[in-house]
């Protein structure tokens, strides 16, 4: 990297953190009367904080589309369009693009030929796989011939970028970076391009490559990971969240450049990306800058998520013995995020498994000495559907799965039967108060949540009502909460039973 270049970046990451105290200099009302808003004609939502105090900007732009919107046949492919919005467009990432397309138009019709035969099954001819893998790897490496590698990355460090990333989960795909604020319109160009007209190049390298070992080292050769894709499956058995978002190993395998494009078609469209955009920038220039590159975007009609979980009528348990650490999950299905009982999910997760001060810590980990971690968190696997509170123990040496079940069980008894104390309420009230602070320190936490409030609750003003829903929760709603929700009939356990080996 040239020292000139290594100077901006230092500058840029200094900047970055300078802003950490920005937003807690100032009330509530103060930022929420500084936020503005404006939506392009094909429906990308832009909310825009200006803070001039230095020269650098943040952004996140929220697509709504995860794993949850995926069917039987596509699993995973959320996560590999995550993966193939960084390769570039038509100007970005290749040396040759008319040569570069025909080339891809070789490699589709060469995959196309072995997953016919792969799906044969048992009929398969082995030599003709054989073959036809030779065929197929003979075209991705032409088609890579046109590729420039990670031109689109170098581009963003090179002109002072820092913090290039990208997640997907069950609800939403996020893209986010930090830029100097002349770069704005560079900024633009880049994000408009790539959300409005991505070239999928190295699509089956990248499918086949990171996204096959990220699959391998998260669920496969992870007896947590195993364990807790299937007691995903188990629990959730008709909404998006039945699946996990790095998906089928088979689909994975399958699914084509064809598949990616209409599932891109269908997705990346206006009305389901919000951009944030945080920092020292102008919003009549934000305004111009996306007029002029997020356009290209279509404006599109994506179909909403229709099928809702039905009532579980008894509890489901999987036992998956292994060589491995034992450990148990317990899930019991509760409302999505914009219920009016979320905040009361909160408020119980908080109590029962969250920090040092938990019911669970106290319990299980320094007293009876059972466990080396137990926690509980609202929102598993997502928070836009009907989704899942979750609670889990870590035994410790020589202690069972089965342990740490009774005890957790106790301690979710006596919420039920007790409720909280007064104590522990205003105890979590306190703590929501600072984690609201928190969150809006800097321009990527402040990006960060006023997309996700705009994508979860439909208006990023939600994000100055979150400690007022915590504050209006009451004793007497955690006891009724709790009581609907911890029943054994809407529980579903999963357990890792260590096993023996003879080594």
């Amino acid at each position: 990297m040239p020292a000139k270049i290594r100077i901006l970046n230092l500058v840029l990451a200094a900047a970055v953190l300078l802003t950490a105290g920005f937003a807690g200099a100032q009330t509530y009302l103060d930022l929420e009367g500084q936020i503005q808003e404006f939506t392009l004609d094909n429906g990308v939502k832009f909310i825009v904080l200006e803070d001039h105090n230095v020269p650098v900007f943040s952004f996140r732009t929220f697509v709504n589309v995860g794993s949850a919107n995926e069917v039987r046949g596509i699993t995973g492919l959320s996560h590999i369009l995550e993966h193939m919005a960084f390769k570039g467009t038509a100007e970005i990432g290749t040396n040759d693009y008319k040569k570069e397309m025909k080339a891809m138009a070789q490699e589709d019709v060469a995959f196309a030929a072995l997953k016919t035969e792969r799906l044969k099954g048992e009929h398969a001819d082995p030599a003709q796989i054989e073959m036809l893998e030779a065929e197929f790897t003979a075209a991705k490496d032409a088609a890579r011939e046109f590729v420039v590698t990670n031109e689109f990355g170098s581009i963003v460090e090179n002109n002072g970028g820092q913090g290039m990333n990208a997640y997907t989960s069950s609800d939403v795909t996020v893209y986010h970076y930090n830029m100097p604020s002349n770069r704005l319109e560079l900024w633009a160009y880049i994000e408009g391009s790539r959300m409005g007209r991505p070239v999928l190049r190295e699509f089956y390298t990248e499918k086949d490559g990171p996204v096959t070992e990220e699959r391998r080292m998260r669920t496969d050769n992870n007896p947590i990971g195993r364990m807790i894709e299937q007691f995903q499956n188990l629990m959730f058995m008709a909404n998006g969240y039945h699946h996990s978002t790095i998906g089928y190993m088979s689909d994975i395998q399958n699914i084509s450049r064809d598949d990616c494009q209409k599932y891109f078609d269908e997705n990346y469209v206006g009305s389901n990306i919000v951009v944030s955009v945080v920092g020292d920038v102008k919003i009549a220039d934000v305004k111009k800058y996306a007029k002029k590159y997020f356009m290209e975007i279509p404006a599109g009609d994506p179909q909403p998520v229709e099928t809702f979980e039905p009532v579980q009528l008894g509890e489901k348990r999987m036992i998956m013995k292994d060589p491995s650490q034992p450990i148990f999950v317990a899930g019991y299905h509760i409302e999505n995020v914009r219920d009016a009982d979320w905040p009361v999910y909160e408020v119980i997760g908080d109590v029962l498994g969250q920090g040092r001060t938990s019911r669970l810590n106290k319990s299980l980990v320094k007293e009876q000495q059972i466990a080396v971690q137990a926690m509980t968190f609202p929102g598993f696997p997502g928070q836009k559907h009907q989704t899942g509170i979750i609670v889990f123990g870590v035994p410790v040496k020589d202690t069972s799965a089965y342990e740490s079940e009774e005890a957790v069980y106790t301690e979710i008894d006596k919420i039920v039967d007790e409720g909280i104390t007064a104590e522990e309420l205003e105890a979590v009230k306190q703590r929501t108060r600072a984690n609201f602070i928190r969150g809006l320190q800097g321009n990527g936490g402040m990006a960060a949540q006023l997309a996700w409030y705009q994508t979860f609750h439909g208006n990023w003003r939600e994000l100055f009502s979150e400690v007022e829903r915590i504050e209006s929760v009451t004793l007497e709603d955690v006891k009724r909460v709790a009581a609907e929700v911890f029943v054994p009939s809407n529980r579903t356990v999963g357990i890792i039973e260590t096993e023996e080996t003879d080594s």
